[in-house]
């Protein structure tokens, strides 16, 4: 946590900023609920809307992989700006000092269309489909860029990669599971380690690193063109990263609209199998841990817990 933590910046403050960065007096200001990092949406006369972000409260607990995610995703934006296909927003602003905002923020855009969310309810059931089909098919193209190492992308400006997903792998599940531990949260770590030691030959089969987004398919993220009932975009890409894009939250539990989009799911053979549990584990660890430090009120956690006792018994049955 920052030893100065960022207060709430001021929507007068906000709106300076993106009359600013946006070039444009008739800037409208709205705040959007649901998120990690504070969003506000700000919207121009012409139609396009643009997102910015701050670091949460200080009364918000991180876990150890969500900070420093403006400067993730701001280095996510330049990796993928010469892909007009898959990201139409670029990275208008990242202000990493406090004196503006009294806190980092960034500014990215334009977006056309709207958030999910917002009108997932007035949608008709086919219409869900075809959007579930169409993120398939997004998701797709986005797990068809690849990078020089598995591990952050920030690496391309001096982070060292690693050429072993194991390895990038047991490290990104260390880091949940070393929070777990000084919350004093009850689970099996020694045994979450073990399984990672002895499924590492099945995680060594995937030697291309690929773009990954760990967090994906929440639907306050996702942006669809409403009339045409497909996606046209992320709202957040700070969880990025190079690695086995069937690590995304979005194979987690896929729906059988986004199969049909994607194409083949992993669980033809028995390493696919092996490291789909590993993911399984990995997202069914972190809710459990994420419930602790942000409790909701969503049950998240029960279910949690039985898909990660799922994932050991398989993990533990299926060892070589």
């Amino acid at each position: 946590m920052p030893s100065n933590p960022p207060r709430s910046p001021d929507v007068s403050a906000i709106q300076r900023a993106g009359q600013d960065a946006l070039q444009s007096k008739n800037v409208s200001i709205e705040k959007l609920s649901g998120y990690l990092y504070r969003n506000c949406r700000l919207t121009t006369s012409k139609g396009f809307f643009y997102i910015l972000k701050t670091r949460p409260s200080h009364n918000c607990r991180l876990l150890r992989h969500e900070e420093g995610r403006l400067e993730a995703e701001a280095c996510a934006l330049q990796v993928l700006s010469t892909r007009p296909d898959l990201v139409s927003a670029r990275l208008i602003v990242l202000d990493t000092t406090t004196l503006r905002l009294g806190s980092s923020y960034l500014i990215s855009g334009p977006f056309g269309g709207s958030i999910f969310a917002d009108v997932e309810p007035s949608l008709s059931p086919q219409a869900l489909a075809s959007i579930d089909k169409s993120l398939g098919q997004y998701v797709r193209r986005l797990s068809s860029v690849a990078g020089p190492a598995f591990g952050p992308l920030r690496q391309v400006q001096g982070y060292p990669g690693s050429q072993s997903w194991a390895r990038t792998f047991a490290t990104m599940l260390e880091s949940v599971l070393r929070d777990g531990e000084d919350a004093l949260i009850n689970l099996p770590y020694e045994a979450m380690r073990d399984v990672v030691r002895r499924h590492r030959a099945s995680l060594e089969k995937i030697t291309q690193p690929k773009l990954v987004l760990l967090e994906l398919s929440a639907d306050e993220n996702v942006i669809v063109d409403a009339k045409n009932h497909r996606v046209t975009g992320l709202l957040d890409y700070a969880s990025a990263f190079w690695g086995d894009p069937f690590m995304s939250d979005c194979f987690y539990k896929p729906t059988a609209s986004f199969a049909e989009g994607f194409g083949k799911l992993p669980n033809g053979d028995t390493d696919e199998r092996i490291r789909q549990y590993l993911y399984v584990l990995y997202h069914s660890l972190l809710a459990v841990v994420r419930q602790c430090y942000r409790p909701s009120e969503d049950g998240e956690e029960l279910e949690a817990r039985r898909d990660l006792t799922t994932a050991m018994r398989q993990l533990s049955a299926g060892s070589r």
